[in-house]
């Protein structure tokens, strides 16, 4: 029953603060319609307070999380609040228009912005996002390299139009083929998959992107109604869906995995959920700013201090930031063998 209790989240009006150092991260998420943090917004907050908790030794930061889920209207107060608060750097993922506010104040008005969303563009600005079409594409062209050129593509219902063009394009200049695009949700997965057969008897490819439940759910039925699919996922696949049968021998492009697993241990015992890739680029913003701190005894967190020719590695694998706010990742592809993934083609090991 105390376990019970220590799992309940704080009261809405509690503004959280993890850590005990002078150099703060604002995190500014979105609270939900209930004034909870949930889903990707509660993983990014869990896997930074995490961050903190493990490298921070020296205990000369802390993250303050703000919640923006006012919208644009919200994000002046917030940022203002920041500046007093002599703010090093904003953390955010909220939705596109929030984010865009932030990066449209005066840079020299307000501390760097680290983006775990929709990218926007803006000076001092710098999208961190795992980009999940990426992950996708990569998969699609190992998978067209060995011949299997016609692809089915499911995604989830809110995926926006213009990524589903992107991916579309990216298998098309591989010199594959999209036979279909399949809209799921978290209920119609069994049916749906019925009634667009003839979809997935045109392809020998079932590309499945998504990062909740329903992934399961989509892949098992998968399985059942099309078991001569070859299935590629991608890098927001939940972990706990690698474990399960309907996963063996599926290929998917993604960073390091030992890194995810080793840090996802210790995530699951403090959180009691599993470990997700929004929970390590959380962490992994706080990964980076430490490692600046650390080394360079930083207040602030300045543009160039965050573009490294070299990179970094985190939990989400060897990453670099550029100077026109873009980030570039190495990815392997790995393929589902007794519920882990393994190394078919490793990635690069610099840039």
């Amino acid at each position: 029953m105390a376990n019970d209790k220590a799992l309940k989240p704080p009261p809405t009006t509690v503004e959280e603060t993890f850590g005990r150092g002078s150099m703060e991260i604002t995190l500014l998420l979105a609270k939900s319609k209930n004034g909870y943090y949930e889903g990707a917004s509660r993983d990014i907050r869990d896997g930074a307070a995490l961050a903190v908790r493990e490298l921070d030794e020296a205990g000369a930061m802390k993250i303050k999380v703000v919640d923006v889920a006012a919208g644009p209207s919200s994000v002046a107060g917030a940022v203002s609040a920041a500046n007093g608060r002599n703010s090093g750097l904003l953390v955010s993922f909220a939705p596109q228009s929030t984010t865009a506010a932030i990066a449209a104040i005066v840079p020299e008005q307000r501390p760097s912005l680290i983006n775990l969303a929709t990218s926007v563009s803006g000076s001092k600005v710098f999208s961190f996002g795992f980009d999940e079409v990426a992950s996708a594409a990569r998969g699609a062209r190992r998978v067209i390299a060995s011949g299997q050129k016609k692809i089915v593509v499911l995604v989830p219902a809110h995926l926006p139009a213009s990524e589903e063009r992107a991916l579309e394009t990216a298998i098309s200049q591989a010199g594959g083929s999209v036979t279909g695009v399949i809209r799921y949700d978290s209920g119609t997965a069994s049916d749906l998959l019925e009634r667009n057969k003839p979809l997935l008897d045109a392809a020998n490819v079932a590309l499945l992107m998504g990062d909740g439940a329903a992934v399961g759910a989509v892949l098992k039925g998968l399985r059942a109604t099309s078991a001569a699919l070859q299935i590629v996922g991608t890098s927001h696949w939940p972990m706990s869906v690698y474990t399960e049968p309907a996963a063996a021998n599926a290929i998917i492009a993604t960073s390091d995995p030992e890194a995810m697993r080793s840090v996802g241990v210790r995530y699951e015992v403090a959180n009691k959920r599993p470990f997700s890739i929004h929970a390590a680029l959380g962490y992994d913003s706080v990964a980076i700013t430490a490692g600046i701190v650390r080394s360079t005894g930083a207040t602030a967190i300045s543009p160039e201090a965050l573009i490294s020719k070299t990179g970094f590695r985190g939990v989400t694998g060897l990453f670099r930031l550029t100077a026109a706010g873009a980030i570039e990742r190495r990815l392997g592809v790995y393929k589902v063998e007794t519920g882990r993934l393994v190394s078919v083609e490793a990635g690069s090991e610099s840039f």
